[in-house]
C-alpha cells in the first residue's frame, strides 16, 4: 500500500492545481473498491489523506510535528478529516496513511479517534525520548489499572475505559451516574494514604464513594507493572476500536511511551493487598462542613484504614454494574 500511495502523489503532482487553496485528489481503492477516502495534493506539493467524518473532532488534535499535520477540512460530501505532510517526508507519510487507511476501512474504528491516537504514535516514535515516568506515577497509575482490571472491566467490559477518569485530574479516578471510585496506592506496609485535597473524600449528592487502597511491594522479579498491566487491560478491549482508542489517549497524559518497557526505570511490583472501602460516616476524613482558612490555598493529610470494615470485591462488581444499569 505504502508503493501505491506513492505512485499516486507522484501522478497527482504532474497535475496539481495552480490555484492556492485548490486541490487535487484521487479515491483510495482498498482490495479493489473504490473507498469514501482520497489521497490529495495541494498547489505547494505538500500531500494529504482526506478521511469523511461524521463530524468536527471531539477531541484536542496532536500539535503539528515536523510539518505532519492534522486539521478539519471540508470534501463535496461534508466534513472530513485533512492528514497533510510535506512531500520530503514521502515515505513516512505514505505508511502512517497505510496505518490509518486499514484502521478506518478494515477495523471499522471512528476516524478521528483513530487519527489522534495513530498521530500521536507515529509523532513519538520520532521525538527526542520523553523523560521516565517517575516512580510515584508507576505506583498510582499500577493502582488504578490494577482497579480497572479486576473491578470495572469485568463489570462493565470496554465501556469501563470511558469512565477512567484519573488521567483528567478529576476529583475521583473512577466515576459513573451513581457510584464514583478514588484508587489509592502504597508501598508502606499499612493501609496509610495521603489526601491531597479538601474534597477528595466527598462525592456529589446522590452518588457513592468507594476508596481502593492497594498495597504494592516494589521487587525487581515483581510480576505487575504499568507495561504488564496495559498488556491486560488493551487484551481485554481489543474488540471495541472506539475503548482502545480512548485509552491510548488517556495514557498519553500519564506521558507513557513503549519507551519506557526496555527502561531501567521501570518499577516491577508484587500486589501485597487490596481493599475496598466505603465512604460513610465511619471512615476518617474531615468534617463534612470543614473549608479552609482564609489565606490557606491547599492542605494534604494522612488517614488510616486500619480496622475499618472492607467489601466484597465480587459485591462490588455488582455495584459497579448496577449503578450503570439503574
Amino acid at each position: 500500500m505504502t508503493a501505491t500511495f506513492i505512485d499516486i502523489w507522484r501522478s497527482l503532482r504532474a497535475s496539481r492545481p495552480a490555484g492556492e487553496d485548490q486541490i487535487q485528489s484521487i479515491a483510495i481503492v482498498y482490495n479493489d473498491v473504490e473507498t469514501p477516502l482520497r489521497l490529495a495534493m495541494d498547489a505547494s506539493g505538500d500531500l494529504h489523506l482526506l478521511a469523511p467524518t461524521s463530524g468536527l473532532a471531539t477531541r484536542p488534535l496532536p500539535p503539528d510535528y515536523n510539518g505532519l499535520r492534522l486539521r478539519e477540512g471540508l470534501l463535496d460530501v461534508g466534513v472530513c478529516l485533512d492528514l497533510c505532510s510535506p512531500a520530503a517526508h514521502e515515505k513516512m507519510f505514505a505508511a502512517l496513511c497505510g496505518e490509518l487507511v486499514e484502521a478506518i476501512i478494515v477495523h471499522g474504528r471512528e476516524p478521528w479517534s483513530a487519527a489522534i491516537a495513530i498521530v500521536r504514535a507515529w509523532q513519538s516514535a520520532w521525538r527526542p525520548l520523553r523523560q521516565p515516568m517517575s516512580r510515584p506515577v508507576q505506583i498510582g497509575l499500577v493502582g488504578e489499572l490494577l482497579v480497572m482490571q479486576t473491578l470495572w472491566l469485568p463489570a462493565l467490559g470496554s465501556e469501563a475505559i470511558h469512565l477512567w477518569s484519573g488521567p483528567d485530574r478529576e476529583r475521583h479516578d473512577f466515576v459513573s451516574p451513581r457510584l464514583h471510585m478514588e484508587v489509592k496506592a502504597t508501598t508502606k506496609s499499612r493501609h496509610e494514604h495521603e489526601i491531597s485535597r479538601v474534597d477528595q473524600l466527598k462525592a456529589p449528592d446522590d452518588r457513592r464513594l468507594l476508596l481502593a487502597s492497594i498495597q504494592l511491594e516494589e521487587s525487581a522479579m515483581g510480576t505487575q507493572s504499568v507495561a504488564t498491566l496495559i498488556d491486560g487491560v488493551m487484551a481485554a478491549i481489543r474488540q471495541d476500536p472506539a475503548a482502545v482508542d480512548s485509552f491510548l489517549t488517556k495514557l498519553d497524559g500519564f506521558d507513557w511511551s513503549d519507551e519506557m518497557r526496555r527502561s531501567p526505570d521501570l518499577v516491577r511490583f508484587h500486589l501485597r493487598d487490596a481493599h475496598i472501602f466505603e465512604v460513610d460516616e465511619e471512615f476518617p476524613q474531615l468534617p463534612i462542613d470543614f473549608a479552609l482558612p482564609n489565606g490557606v490555598l491547599s492542605i494534604r493529610y494522612t488517614i488510616s484504614l486500619a480496622n475499618l470494615p472492607y467489601l466484597d470485591a465480587e459485591a462490588v462488581r455488582d455495584d459497579i454494574a448496577e449503578a450503570m444499569a439503574a
